[in-house]
């Protein structure tokens, strides 16, 4: 992969994340009546998890530095008691009666971050080997979208078509809207103010 990623303009870096499991507050079922919030203010969000819990993740809010991996084999699996206290605390603003454990518990993993925040949906420099990474993190409940953009890329490229000079427009299913996927190229320019730099 190393090879096909130095031909591309659009580079990806490995950002470690936390996500924390707290139990839902005893007068409200969370399983059961909770819904997925993105909470912008709070710098994080927050929704229902099996066993009655609420993942709680970050947004990446300014006043949280954000951790680089340069080994994506090698990083801190472990809850921090920073992060935990950071976005646990944060929600409990917003859930009242939210009971906060004394032992942090909760998944540490990486996003595949691009330059700009925005995907790579796309094919690669060899034949035969398409791309969906530099989700950065963003692009939860969005599979079935990103399969039927790369379904159609691969579509059409395997059937000839010259998808780097002409990106493949995609008639979207649920809205009266075409995309073009060149947007999502692995040789577009950063689109600058897209959310913000990496290496900026």
């Amino acid at each position: 992969m190393a090879g096909i990623e130095d031909t591309m303009k659009i580079k990806t870096r490995s950002l470690r994340h936390e996500v924390h499991f707290v139990p839902s507050p005893e007068a409200f079922s969370y399983a059961e009546d909770g819904i997925i919030v993105s909470d912008g203010d709070a710098g994080g969000y927050h929704r229902p998890e099996a066993g009655n819990l609420v993942l709680v993740g970050s947004e990446d809010p300014a006043c949280d530095a954000l951790e680089w991996v340069d080994d994506p084999d090698d990083f801190n699996r472990d809850v921090t008691t920073d992060q935990w206290n950071a976005q646990v605390y944060r929600i409990a603003k917003r859930i009242p009666g939210l009971a906060i454990p004394s032992q942090p518990r909760g998944v540490v993993d990486l996003y595949d971050v691009t330059d700009d925040w925005i995907p790579i949906y796309d094919k690669s420099d060899l034949p035969g080997f398409y791309l969906a990474v530099g989700t950065s993190g963003n692009q939860y409940k969005n599979g079935p979208v990103i399969g039927q953009i790369l379904s159609e890329i691969i579509t059409a490229c395997e059937n000839g078509h010259d998808h780097d000079e002409d990106p493949v427009k995609i008639k979207l299913r649920k809205i009266d809207y075409t995309l073009n996927s060149g947007i999502f190229s692995r040789n577009r320019e950063i689109i600058e103010g897209s959310t913000f730099s990496v290496l900026g």
